[in-house]
């Protein structure tokens, strides 16, 4: 794990992962079902803009 991940979202490696399985035509709908909730946690640039607007902000 890298020094700054904080453990409230999922990994680059979870999220490859995650998109492959939502993209399998044969994967089952609970595994679908999971890896959506994974890349719903993934970390996305919006959200480290975000946080830069907010330490700016204060």
């Amino acid at each position: 794990m890298s020094d700054n991940h904080d453990g409230k979202h999922s990994s680059k490696k979870m999220t490859k992962l995650a998109s492959k399985v939502l993209h399998d035509k044969e994967a089952e709908k609970q595994s679908k079902s999971l890896a959506g909730s994974v890349l719903s946690q993934a970390e996305s640039h919006h959200d480290e803009d975000e946080q830069k607007n907010e330490e700016t902000n204060k």
